[in-house]
């Protein structure tokens, strides 16, 4: 058999474990809430998984891969706010899940509307966060026709595999809703934790002789990769925390949370997925921290990890370099289409239109499960230089957002007019910041999220003295005091 067939038949061999699995364990769809939050029945390892899965993203083994080998440490800024961010998570994880539960709530949006009374603005920020998210959902695609290419050979083009494995993620998206997309991220989850981990130590060793071995060789040879780098400190802090607080309030998050069948499913949630975690990025971006010593090192760095796989592992390793990228990608893709679909039939086209049924926008949600995927195909297939780039600029201004749902979950005199105002401002210097860096020169370093999130929270807090409230605040608070929960066993 050839290196290509063999690779070719690993990953076809991984695609029938996920259809057979997903039809096994999935459900069918007959309502809004079981398509969107899985009728909230979703046992702590389920929900851990089907996180894990759509949180970390195939592009670590390709964009983040490839800035680990030619920028360094400053690459490793994904393990510290992905950790962080699920710690916050822990801290809302009753709040939200309550009132997801009693008010039944199904979006980010829904949230945000309960609390400040405004489907206006519940419009605007719906529309807003999730232009803010897209760009994962385009990266994650074109992330699908690097890995096809790489661990073909080449036999296979990047267009034809991001459209042939993305079809087949929006397939079971369709048809199998929020359950499927949990269920496919806990098998894919499991692919790139366990087995992924095991596997990338492996190349480390065989490819430095251990970490402590790498780490003397990159001193050795361009000790600038253990650095920060030119763009400095204050601006990898800043990167950080806009992505750690940004992070936060995507709106997969809390489709994660609502469709958990208790909050302590959620916490159990964040208690496994950080270790998981932080030994995933740090061995993958510790196997690229070295590579590009190595005469050979390929021009594109995007597919340097395929390269280290096939140089020290065959046919063998390269096909499960692979399957651990595609997996990644795949559980990332499921978690964005099915929350973004709900999100815009909701949230958008509901606000539009609020005397549609819900059973008529269940129907718009399913259909928008394709027309999101085909559309994010389209511009996948497209030649947009600086996505990573492009993805850092939604985060500055993603993180705008946290004000809204932290501070208002935490505090009675959060107003609407405090965080509309707050959210503008914040979202212009994050703009600013990112493409007229000038404009905010006297901000010493700090990115213009920061600059931006700084002013916003000060905002809030003014307008939270200066109006009153939302009149139902005292009613939203005491459901989240007085609820009493019924915890089950389920795991799954």
């Amino acid at each position: 058999m050839s290196n290509i067939a063999i690779t070719i038949v690993l990953m076809l061999a991984y695609f029938v474990l996920n259809t057979v699995i997903i039809k096994l364990l999935g459900r069918k769809q007959t309502s809004l809430e079981e398509f969107g939050v899985g009728e909230r029945s979703f046992g702590w390892l389920l929900n851990s998984f089907s996180y894990i899965g759509g949180w970390y993203t195939g592009t670590i083994y390709t964009g983040w891969f490839s800035n680990a080998s030619t920028i360094g440490v400053f690459a490793q800024y994904v393990i510290i706010y992905s950790v962080s961010s699920l710690f916050l998570m822990f801290f809302m994880a009753k709040p939200v899940w309550v009132l997801g539960k009693v008010y039944n709530l199904e979006t980010q949006g829904d949230l945000i509307e309960l609390r400040y009374g405004s489907r206006k603005f519940k419009f605007v920020f719906a529309f807003l966060t999730f232009l803010f998210w897209s760009p994962w959902l385009i990266l994650e695609i074109k992330s699908i026709g690097y890995v096809v290419q790489a661990a073909t050979y080449g036999s296979i083009g990047f267009n034809i595999g991001l459209i042939v494995v993305s079809s087949f993620v929006i397939g079971y998206c369709f048809l199998g809703g929020a359950r499927a997309s949990a269920v496919g991220g806990l098998v894919q989850g499991i692919t790139f934790t366990i087995v992924g981990i095991i596997a990338v130590y492996w190349l480390i060793v065989k490819v430095y002789g251990g970490l402590g071995d790498m780490y003397d060789m990159v001193e050795g040879f361009n000790k600038d990769l253990l650095t920060l780098g030119a763009l400095g400190g204050k601006y990898w802090f800043s990167v950080v925390i806009t992505c750690t607080l940004g992070g936060y309030i995507l709106p997969g998050v809390f489709a994660t949370i609502y469709r958990a069948d208790s909050s302590r499913a959620v916490k159990k949630s964040v208690l496994v997925a950080p270790i998981a975690g932080v030994l995933i990025g740090f061995t993958i971006l510790s196997l690229g921290l070295g590579l590009s010593f190595f005469p050979d090192f390929p021009a594109d760095p995007q597919s340097s990890a395929f390269w280290i796989s096939n140089k020290f592992g065959g046919p063998i390793m390269l096909g499960l370099m692979g399957i651990l990228a595609l997996a990644a990608c795949m559980s990332t893709i499921s978690a964005v289409i099915n929350t973004s679909s709900v999100l815009i039939s909701k949230d958008i086209v509901g606000t539009l239109a609020p005397k549609f049924t819900r059973e008529k926008l269940f129907k718009y949600a399913r259909l928008l499960t394709i027309v999101v995927g085909i559309i994010s195909i389209i511009i996948a297939t497209m030649n947009i230089p600086n996505l990573m780039f492009i993805s850092v600029v939604m985060y500055d201004c993603t993180v705008q957002a946290f004000p809204a749902v932290f501070v208002g979950l935490f505090w009675k005199r959060a107003n609407i007019q405090g965080i509309a105002l707050g959210f503008a401002v914040g979202c212009v210097f994050s703009l600013m910041g990112n493409f007229f860096p000038e404009t905010i020169a006297w901000g010493a370093g700090w990115s213009g999220g920061i600059i931006g999130l700084f002013f916003n929270i000060i905002i809030v807090v003014i307008c939270g003295f200066a109006f009153k409230p939302y009149h139902k605040v005292q009613e939203i608070f005491e459901t989240i005091k007085t609820y009493k929960e019924v915890y089950s066993k389920r795991i799954i």
